[in-house]
């Protein structure tokens, strides 16, 4: 399922699956470790994202904060591995996030 934009998947996804989760730290419920296997997509500046389940809640908890705002919480970039598109969060909230790691796993589908 692709949801219409961000707010709806984080309210439908993202959010029912923290609150039965609430000790995890990632979508996956693990700690460490990369995977590239898609939690969710959805509709975001004219095109299709995939949300990899090895995204942290922080990142995407600061973004849907900015969302519900009105603000524009991402930054539309080339992957670090030129592999396509990624999204980060914007400079203030990257800012308020604490962590130099990105925990944001957000690619063009």
């Amino acid at each position: 399922m692709v949801y219409e934009d961000f707010g709806a998947f984080m309210r439908l996804a993202v959010i029912p699956r923290q609150q039965e989760h609430p000790n995890d730290i990632r979508l996956d419920g693990e700690r460490t470790g990369g995977k590239r296997k898609a939690f969710g997509f959805f509709r975001y500046n004219g095109r299709e994202w995939k949300v990899d389940e090895d995204t942290h809640y922080l990142p995407l908890e600061l973004a849907y904060s900015a969302f519900v705002k009105g603000d524009d919480p991402f930054v539309e970039s080339e992957t670090s591995t030129g592999k396509g598109r990624c999204l980060s969060l914007a400079a203030e909230l990257r800012k308020r996030q604490q962590s130099r790691a990105k925990y944001l796993y957000i690619y063009s589908n």
